[in-house]
C-alpha cells in the first residue's frame, strides 16, 4: 500500500461485537457506593424450546452492535442524567435502513435516531459521544470503556454509507490534543486496514500494530494514497480516526496483488503517535512567530463565543491583559524621517534590546526659521502578539525638526542627533503563558511589572546620556566655529540650539514625570491585583470549606439512609424466616392430620372385620338352632328366637351407628377440606398484603432516593434539614406499617393454629369414642359367641343324652 516492505505484515483480527444478553452484565468490581441505590438489570428471558420459536420477519432490523451506556439528555440548557440504558445499532442491509436505539428493556424504548449520510456523531473526551435523535433532541452517551466507544462509532460510520462514495468518509474515534496537522507535517502513524464487504468491515489486509516501527509519512508529499492524505488532515496528536476511502482515492481498478481486489473500498483505522510540524511558519501563521493566537486573526464568531464553548478564551484573555500591561507608557511622536536602525546594547538579565536611530540634520543654503513639528501618539494595540515596526516608527522621536542655517558645509560639519529610545515593550514578542493558578499569575504579573520598571529606568538613563552627548557636541561646534561668521549669525544659531536644548530638557522632564506617575499607577494596580488575588484565594478556600461541609453532611445523611435501609432489609429477612417457620409448622400439622386419618381408616377396617365375624357367628348359631329337633321345648325355642331377634335388633342398631359414624366422618372430611381451602385463601390474602406492603415500601424507597438526589444538588441548609425530617417521618411510617402488617400476620396465624388445634382435638375425641364403641362391640360379640358355644355344647349333650335314652331298650 505505502510502497515500503518493512511496513507490511499481518495483524490480529478485530475483536468486536456484543449481545443484547450482556448489555447490563458489567464488571461488578468497578461498582462503588451503596448497592441499594444502584441500577438492577433485568434478567435475560430463558430460551424456549425450538418448537415454540417463531421466525423473525424478513424485513426486521438486526442488532449490529449493542452495549450499556450512561445517557444524558439536553434539557433547558443543561444535560439531565437518564440513568443506565442500552444503546444498540440496528440495521437492515436489504432495505438500507439503520438507526441508533436507546432502550431500557426490549419492550421499553427511550429514543431512536435514523442513521443516514448526513448523520453526525460527535466524539468528545472521556468516552462521551453526542448526537440528535429523530425529534431533534440532543443526547450525550458515556461509554464504560474506550473500546466500547470506538466500536460504537465504527458501526455508526459504516452504517452512514449510502450509495457510491466520491470522497473520504471520516469518523473520529478518539480526540487528540495539540495543534491540528496540515500539509507539510511529518507524522508517525499506527494503522489497520480492512476491506469493506457487504456494508461491514471485512477481511484485514494490512497493519503495523504488531510491528516495532511505525509508518512515517509527510502530508502532501504523495507517498501514500490520496485518500489517506485527505482523511488525516485536521487530526491531532494522540487522535484516532476511522476513514472509509473510495476506490477512486485508493488503488482504483488496479488493486494490490493477493491483498486488495480491484475497485475495493478500504476502511482504515489510524492513530497518530508522533507529530513533527513544518519548520516554516509562513503556511501556518505569517503574522507572528509566537505560538499565541492573534486577536486580529480571530473571526468575529470565535471572539463572541462563550467561555464554556472555547476553553482557550480565558487563557487568551489573560494573555491579552498581560500584553496590555507591558505596553509603553511614553507617547510616540510621529513624523517623516529618513533613518537606519542599529542595536546599541543589551541587558543580559532581562534580555532587553534597545534600538537607536540616528537622524541626519542637513544644513540648507537659505536661511529659514526653526520648524518644530510633532505628530499625535499612535494608539496602543492590545493584541496577544507584538507586531514588527518599520524604520519610520523607530525614528519617531521628540527631536524631529530640520535646522536650516546660512552656513556652508565647510563651516559647520554634519550634525548627527540620536533619537529617543524605541519603546522597549514593542521589541519583545509576548509569549503565551498557560494559566496554572493564582500563584503563577501573581508571580508572572510581578515579574512583568519589575521588568517594565527596569526598562523605563534604562530608557530614561539612555535619554540622559544622549542629551549629555548632544550638549558636548554642541559645545564642540561652538568652539570650532569659524571667525568669518558674523556675530549675529553665531548668536542666532546659538540661541536656536539653546532653545532646542531647553525644549528637549522640558520634554525630558515631562516624560520623567509621566514615567513616575505611570510607575506609581502600575504599583497601585499591582497592589490591587495582589489584593484581588488574595481575596479570590480566600473566596476559593471558603467555597472549598462550604463544599466540604456540604459533602460531609450529604455523606452522613447517605450513611444514615443506608443504615436504615439495611435495618429494613434485616427486618424483611426476619419476617421471611418467620413466615418460613410458620409454613413449616402448617406442613407438620398437615402431616399429623394425614397420620390420624390413616389411623381412623385402620380402625374402620378392624370394625368391618368384626362385623363380618359377628355375622358369621350369627349364621352359625342360626344353623345350629335349625338343626335342633322339633321336640325341644317350645318355650326354649321361643326364647332363643326372641333372643335372636334382640341380637338382630342390636346388630341393626350397630349398623345404623356405623352408618352415622361414616356420615359424620364424611362431614368431618368436608369440614377439613373447607378449612384447608379457607386457610389457603387466607394465606393467599396474607401474601397479597405482604406484597402490597413491599410495593408501598419500594415506592417510598424510590421517593426517598429522588429526594436524596434533590438534596444532593440543593445548596440550601433548610432544604437539607427538611429532607432529613422527611426521611425520619417516612422511616417511622414505614416501621409502623411493617409492625402492623407483622401483627396482623401473626394474629391470623395464631387464629388458624387455634382452629386447627381445636379441630384436631375434636377428631381425636371422636376417634377415642369410636375406639371405645368398637371395643365394647368386640367384647359383646365375644361374650355372645361364648354363650352360643356353651348353649350349643349343652344342646349337644342333651341330644346325646336323648339318643342314649332312645337307644336304651325299653
Amino acid at each position: 500500500m505505502f510502497a515500503t516492505d518493512d511496513e507490511d505484515g499481518d495483524f490480529l483480527s478485530p475483536t468486536g461485537g456484543a449481545k443484547l444478553a450482556s448489555l447490563f452484565g458489567l464488571d461488578q468490581a468497578t461498582s462503588q457506593g451503596n448497592e441499594s441505590f444502584q441500577y438492577t438489570a433485568p434478567k435475560q428471558p430463558r430460551k424456549r424450546p425450538s418448537t415454540q420459536k417463531t421466525a423473525p420477519p424478513p424485513n426486521s432490523p438486526a442488532v449490529l452492535f449493542a452495549t450499556a451506556v450512561h445517557a444524558y439528555r439536553y434539557v433547558n440548557g443543561q444535560y439531565v442524567k437518564q440513568g443506565k440504558l442500552g444503546a444498540a445499532v440496528l440495521g437492515n442491509h436489504s432495505a438500507k435502513e439503520y438507526k441508533i436505539l436507546l432502550y431500557v428493556s426490549q419492550q421499553k424504548q427511550v429514543t431512536a435516531a435514523r442513521i443516514h449520510s448526513g448523520f453526525i456523531l460527535t466524539v468528545q473526551p472521556s468516552n462521551y459521544c453526542t448526537f440528535y435523535d429523530d425529534q431533534r433532541q440532543n443526547w450525550s452517551l458515556m461509554f464504560e470503556s474506550e473500546k466500547a466507544a470506538t466500536d460504537f462509532c465504527k458501526e455508526v460510520c459504516i452504517c452512514s454509507l449510502s450509495g457510491a462514495l466520491d470522497s473520504v468518509l471520516i469518523q473520529d474515534l478518539v480526540l487528540g490534543e495539540g495543534q491540528a496537522v496540515e500539509n507539510g507535517d511529518s507524522l508517525e502513524v499506527a494503522y489497520t486496514g480492512w476491506l469493506l464487504q457487504n456494508k461491514t468491515i471485512g477481511q484485514m489486509f494490512d497493519s503495523n500494530l504488531n510491528k516495532d516501527k511505525l509508518l512515517r509519512l509527510k502530508l502532501g508529499a504523495g507517498k501514500v494514497i490520496k485518500g489517506w492524505e485527505e482523511g488525516m488532515l485536521s487530526m491531532c496528536k494522540g487522535g484516532k480516526r476511522l476513514m472509509v476511502i473510495p476506490p477512486s482515492l485508493a488503488y482504483g481498478s488496479q488493486g494490490v496483488a493477493n491483498r486488495v481486489p480491484p475497485d475495493s473500498t478500504l476502511v482504515f483505522e489510524a492513530e497518530i503517535r508522533r507529530v513533527k510540524l513544518a519548520k516554516d511558519g509562513s503556511s501556518r501563521d505569517s503574522a507572528a512567530p509566537s505560538p499565541a493566537p492573534s486577536v486580529e486573526s480571530l473571526a468575529p464568531t470565535e471572539l463572541n463565543q462563550p467561555l464554556s464553548t472555547n476553553p482557550d478564551a480565558t487563557k487568551a484573555k489573560l494573555i491579552s491583559r498581560m500584553a496590555k500591561m507591558g505596553q509603553p507608557m511614553l507617547p510616540f511622536i510621529t513624523g517623516p524621517a529618513s533613518s537606519s536602525s542599529q542595536p546599541d546594547s543589551s541587558d543580559s538579565e532581562l534580555e532587553a534590546r534597545f534600538i537607536f536611530v540616528r537622524t541626519s540634520l542637513q544644513c540648507a543654503p537659505s536661511p529659514q526659521p526653526v520648524h518644530i513639528s510633532s505628530g499625535p501618539p499612535p494608539s496602543v494595540q492590545g493584541n496577544t502578539y507584538i507586531k514588527s515596526y518599520s524604520d519610520e516608527d523607530l525614528t519617531n522621536g521628540c527631536c524631529n525638526s530640520t535646522l536650516n542655517k546660512p552656513l556652508t558645509p565647510s563651516m559647520i560639519p554634519q550634525l548627527t542627533v540620536t533619537s529617543f529610545l524605541q519603546p522597549v515593550s514593542q521589541m519583545y514578542p509576548t509569549q503565551t503563558v498557560p494559566y496554572q493558578g493564582t500563584s503563577d499569575v501573581t508571580s508572572f504579573l510581578m515579574t512583568e511589572a519589575r521588568q517594565h520598571n527596569t526598562e523605563i529606568r534604562l530608557a530614561v538613563g539612555k535619554v540622559a546620556d544622549k542629551l549629555d552627548h548632544l550638549s558636548s557636541k554642541i559645545n564642540d561646534l561652538q568652539k570650532q566655529g569659524s571667525v568669518s561668521l558674523g556675530l549675529s549669525n553665531v548668536s542666532m544659531e546659538t540661541a536656536m540650539i539653546m532653545h532646542n536644548i531647553q525644549r528637549i530638557i522640558q520634554e525630558n522632564e515631562c516624560l520623567k514625570k509621566e514615567v513616575f506617575e505611570k510607575s506609581s499607577r502600575i504599583e497601585e494596580q499591582n497592589c490591587k491585583i495582589g489584593e484581588l488575588i488574595n481575596q479570590n484565594q480566600r473566596y476559593v478556600e471558603q467555597s472549598n470549606q462550604l463544599m466540604e461541609q456540604r459533602n460531609d453532611s450529604l455523606k452522613n445523611s447517605s450513611e444514615q439512609s443506608q443504615t436504615r435501609i439495611l435495618q429494613a432489609e434485616q427486618n424483611k429477612a426476619r419476617l421471611t424466616e418467620e413466615l418460613t417457620s410458620s409454613t413449616a409448622r402448617v406442613s407438620e400439622l398437615q402431616l399429623e392430620l394425614s397420620s390420624q386419618q390413616q389411623k381412623a381408616a385402620a380402625l374402620q377396617s378392624k370394625l368391618s372385620s368384626a362385623l363380618q365375624d359377628s355375622q358369621q357367628c350369627s349364621t352359625h348359631v342360626t344353623t345350629l338352632e335349625l338343626k335342633e329337633t322339633a321336640d325341644r321345648m317350645q318355650s326354649q325355642y321361643k326364647m332363643e328366637k326372641q333372643k335372636r331377634k334382640e341380637l338382630e335388633l342390636k346388630l341393626n342398631n350397630m349398623e345404623e351407628e356405623l352408618q352415622d359414624m361414616k356420615t359424620e366422618k364424611d362431614s368431618l372430611e368436608r369440614t377439613l377440606s373447607e378449612r384447608k381451602r379457607k386457610w389457603q385463601l387466607e394465606r393467599q390474602r396474607c401474601d397479597e398484603e405482604l406484597e402490597e406492603v413491599r410495593r408501598v415500601g419500594q415506592q417510598e424507597l424510590d421517593n426517598l432516593r429522588s429526594q436524596l438526589r434533590k438534596a444532593r444538588t440543593s445548596t440550601d441548609q433548610a432544604a437539607a434539614e427538611q429532607l432529613s425530617q422527611l426521611q425520619a417521618d417516612l422511616e417511622q411510617e414505614w416501621q409502623v406499617k411493617c409492625d402492623q402488617a407483622l401483627a396482623a400476620a401473626r394474629e391470623q396465624q395464631r387464629r388458624e393454629m387455634t382452629e386447627l388445634s381445636e379441630h384436631r382435638d375434636a377428631l381425636q375425641l371422636k376417634l377415642t369414642q369410636l375406639q371405645d364403641k368398637c371395643s365394647v362391640l368386640e367384647q359383646q360379640g365375644e361374650t355372645r359367641v361364648s354363650e352360643l358355644e356353651r348353649k350349643l355344647t349343652e344342646q349337644q349333650q342333651h341330644t346325646d343324652t336323648a339318643e342314649e335314652v332312645r337307644l336304651q331298650p325299653l
